[in-house]
This record gives C-alpha cells, structure tokens and sequence, in this order.
C-alpha cells in the first residue's frame, strides 16, 4: 500500500458517522426488535398488512433524494396516505410511536474503543459534525449518543431527518451537507466505518478515513489523486483511532 506523504493536507471540518463508527449498534437484531415493537402500534389504523407495508415503504423512500422535501416530509407523507388519516395526525401518531419505543432498545447499543476519547480531544482542534443516516429526528439521534458514551454537545450540527432531502450511500447527501454547512470538501474528512454507505463521499471531493478499532496498522485504500469511474479522488484511509489521531496531525 502507498505510504502516505507529508503532503497529506490538514482539515477544518471532521464529519463523523454514528452507528459502528462512534457507538456499536446491533443492526439486525435492533432493526427486528424495533419493528415487532412499533407494527403492534401501527396496526390500529389499517391492519397488520399496511402497518408492515409502511414501514417498507417509508424504509424505501429514501434510497432516492428529493429537490423538494425532506426525508421527514416524504415519511410522513406515506404515513398520512397508507393509514388514510390527515398530515396532523400522522405527525403525531409517527412522533409519539417512535418516542414510545426507542428507550427500550438501549440494550442494542454500546460504546467503541477509543470512539469517545478522540471525540474529546478533536472537538478542541476541529468543528464537529454528526453526519449520521438522517432518518431520526435530534431527539432519537442524541439519545442513541448518550448510549454509546459520545456526548452530543461536542458536535456543531447533526444531519436529522427533518433538514435532509437525501440519505447515504447516494453523492446528493454528501454534498448537501457540504451545502448546508458552507463547507468545501477538501477542508474535511468524513470518519466512517463502511465502504458503501461512507466512500461515496468521496464522489465530491471529501476524503474518507473508515475505522477499524483493533486493527494493527495504518492503510491508504486509495491514493488522492487516483483517477476513478473519470474523478480523481480525494483519498481514502483505513485505521484505529489512533491511527486516525496521527494521521491529522500530519502536516
């Protein structure tokens, strides 16, 4: 692998991913766990049928982006047509049935190695952004922080379900929080744990560390500069947290 360079440039913004990069949560065994606890809820309305069809299609919606409306916008528009009731009422049945359920999952999370002590000492050198999958509104965002040891105060803003018109893995997420923010990508470098949902964001010029806590070693996965599907990208490492510590303070 390349090694890398006294070159490799400085940031302003570090824009952090939430699950399996600052806090463990258990995907599958919480995404079963939070549907067989909500569909019971939703089934008043119109049956277990379209209960379990809305929550597909509200899961769905955001896989593509919106010009117009926000992912909170689009999923309650499917709550509001599925179960045939008004906007109002299913703002507040959506709002109240999430509320309702997500404190009884807090066994699905935890903290990882060295997640909370970097937080620490790079919210004194950098602005923090959590750039989160935007499906939850601050509240269930900052709660499932609090679970996994990160202390929400540390971060500027958060990417929320109700100021996000796209989702990850797509480019159009990436680059609006560029947009919202008034950043320029290569001022930042976005920390993640997965190559699907968090590379992307190399597709607008952001670099990208992905975290692996207990590996050995320092790796570049891709050189910047290297020309790829006709875009040259920013860079793209692999490390610990450590590593990750070291690597910013390169100069």
């Amino acid at each position: 692998m390349p090694e890398l360079s006294n070159s490799t440039p400085r940031f302003k913004h570090l824009l952090l991913d939430l699950d399996g990069t600052l806090i463990h949560s258990g995907n599958f065994l919480l995404n079963f766990e939070f549907i067989a606890r909500i569909l019971p809820m939703l089934k008043q309305f119109q049956g277990w049928k379209v209960a379990f069809s809305t929550l597909k299609k509200m899961q769905d919606v955001v896989k593509t982006p919106s010009k117009e409306k926000t992912n909170q916008e689009r999923v309650v528009e499917i709550f509001q047509t599925n179960f045939k009731i008004s906007r109002e009422e299913a703002e507040k049945h959506l709002l109240k049935s999430i509320k309702s359920v997500f404190p009884k999952l807090e066994s699905h999370f935890g903290k990882i190695l060295g997640a909370a002590s970097f937080v620490e000492w790079a919210k004194d050198h950098y602005t923090l952004t959590l750039a989160t999958n935007p499906m939850w509104s601050s509240e269930i965002v900052q709660m499932r922080m609090r679970w996994g040891g990160i202390n929400p105060e540390n971060f500027k803003s958060i990417t929320t379900i109700d100021r996000m018109h796209a989702c990850k893995p797509l480019p159009e997420y990436y680059q609006e929080l560029l947009d919202q923010e008034n950043f320029d990508a290569k001022d930042c470098l976005l920390i993640g744990n997965e190559r699907k949902m968090d590379l992307p964001a190399t597709n607008v010029g952001i670099p990208v560390f992905l975290i692996r806590p207990t590996t050995r070693s320092l790796t570049c996965i891709t050189e910047p500069g290297t020309l790829i599907n006709g875009i040259r990208s920013p860079g793209a490492w692999r490390g610990s947290y450590q590593h990750l510590r070291d690597f910013l303070l390169i100069k």
